[in-house]
């Protein structure tokens, strides 16, 4: 951790935070680590090793990461205080013992493990290096950056027919290379993104800035209509519909609700095809029964991570499915934690919290009342600390939650369970969290067994929606 964290642990504090000049020798490593770790998140959307002649098969990314986390074993302080480092870490040792125990083998346990091992070191460093508001603005940059990059690419596409990486449209639907080959992954990036976008033209001072911004947003909805993906459409309607909801209230949001559908309807052709009874949508069902009818017969250690494919010739097309079916119920439980409690800290900051009431209007309502011998305090400073987050830290912490909506609603459509956004996103949203406690000491910590018995009720409650949703599907068909 360094000094544009630690300048910001009291109260009270100006809104300004330390500008990186002033950060100590002592903290240079992990001012390093931001430094490369900028780069790799830059690289994870570029990805310049996969169409650019001289960088083909460059390990690029594994020197990068491995290069930010050893600048981060020599930093000062590590912020590892949150529990997602230890529910994902028990998640990362799981999965391969599940591997090995379908008859996979040792090595193929092992090569689960090298599989999950940059994922969990990508959430881990940004969770506990981007603590500062100023950093997580640099991280909504790369993330609103790559969905404008990723849109770009797609309107070549649409325009001329290839991309300037090479790739083509897939069914006339827009993609991108390596991670983000199929349509459905380039949509996941760029509606996660647009909250993010459009928290920063809130925040922009310049007019050339906002500018730039709406520019930005234009194309990433443009991007957005070109991949023509379902669930990327439907994450959208959730997003407007959960931001209107709470702003608004639930009348209002109905009522947007019944003008807002017609124009999402324009953003994709396929959206009005959902149908149990449709090809596409049936097959997804069907590979959702499977995956249910493989956790009833391995409840404990599922059918082995990334072995879902050797059971259905479909992948699962949900997420949450594919997670109980691979890894069971233990294994399902430490997913859906890790990801639900991420979301329930943004939750959690961006709650309103009451002011207390200054001096003189109790002191006023006391006397009123025949109770000033029970008052012992005549001025603002003798008040207990005010318990009220700034209202940057709130307002970043409704953006992610935000992008969660989006990425929970998508992820019910697709077999992202393990996608590099949702890490991405979750390492946000825990740096946020932690950040957020240093900047305001007196905020109470995120402690995991206390919320032991919810996580469990909520995950079991959620094997139960998906049985009878699945079933209830399939009478229809």
């Amino acid at each position: 951790m360094d000094n544009i964290d630690s300048k910001n642990l009291g109260l009270g504090q100006t809104r300004e935070e330390a500008p990186p000049a002033q950060e100590s020798i002592a903290d240079h490593p992990a001012t390093t680590t931001f430094l490369f770790l900028v780069i790799y998140i830059l690289m994870i959307f570029v990805r310049p090793q996969e169409w650019v002649p001289a960088l083909l098969d460059w390990p690029i990314m594994p020197v990068l990461i491995l290069a930010a986390f050893v600048f981060w074993m020599f930093s000062a302080n590590k912020a590892l205080q949150a529990p997602q480092f230890y529910l994902l870490g028990l998640l990362m040792l799981f999965s391969p013992v599940t591997v090995v125990l379908a008859g996979e083998g040792f090595s193929a346990g092992l090569e689960t493990f090298q599989d999950l091992a940059p994922l969990y070191l990508t959430f881990m460093l940004i969770a506990a290096t981007f603590l500062s508001r100023r950093r997580l603005h640099v991280m909504m940059w790369l993330m609103v950056g790559g969905a404008v990059l990723m849109s770009a690419h797609g309107i070549q596409q649409k325009l001329t027919g290839v991309g300037w990486t090479g790739e083509v449209p897939i069914l006339g639907r827009m993609r991108y290379i390596g991670l983000f080959n199929d349509p459905n992954d380039v949509g996941l990036s760029l509606v996660t993104a647009l909250p993010m976008a459009m928290h920063l033209l809130r925040i922009s001072r310049h007019t050339m800035m906002k500018l730039l911004l709406l520019i930005c947003i234009g194309t990433i909805l443009w991007g957005i209509k070109l991949t023509d993906s379902r669930g990327t459409i439907l994450a959208l309607g959730a997003i407007l519909g959960v931001y209107s909801w709470r702003r608004f209230g639930i009348f209002r949001t109905i009522i947007a609700g019944m003008f807002t559908l017609p124009v999402l309807l324009l953003l994709s052709t396929r959206l009005d095809t959902i149908d149990p009874g449709e090809e596409s949508a049936h097959g997804r069902v069907e590979a959702w029964y499977e995956g249910l009818q493989m956790l009833r017969e391995n409840p404990v250690f599922g059918v082995g991570f990334g072995l879902f494919g050797d059971h259905n010739p479909l992948t699962a097309h949900n997420s949450y499915i594919l997670v109980m079916a691979e890894l069971g119920i233990p294994g399902y439980f430490l997913w859906f934690a890790f990801f639900g409690s991420c979301i329930m800290m943004m939750y959690l900051l961006q709650k309103s919290r009451k002011k207390l009431k200054p001096a003189w209007q109790i002191l006023t309502e006391a006397r009123l009342q025949g109770k000033t011998d029970a008052v012992e305090f005549t001025t603002d400073e003798e008040l207990p600390e005010k318990k009220v987050l700034a209202p940057e830290d709130q307002a970043i912490a409704r953006v992610l939650f935000l992008s969660f909506v989006g990425l929970a609603t998508a992820s019910f459509f697709l077999s992202r369970s393990y996608s590099l956004q949702l890490f991405l996103l979750c390492g946000m949203a825990v740096a946020h969290y932690q950040g957020t406690r240093l900047r305001n000491p007196q905020e109470k910590p995120y402690r995991f067994f206390e919320h032991f018995w919810f996580w469990a009720l909520t995950s079991g409650s959620s094997v139960i929606f998906l049985f009878f949703t699945v079933r209830l599907l399939l009478s229809f068909v």
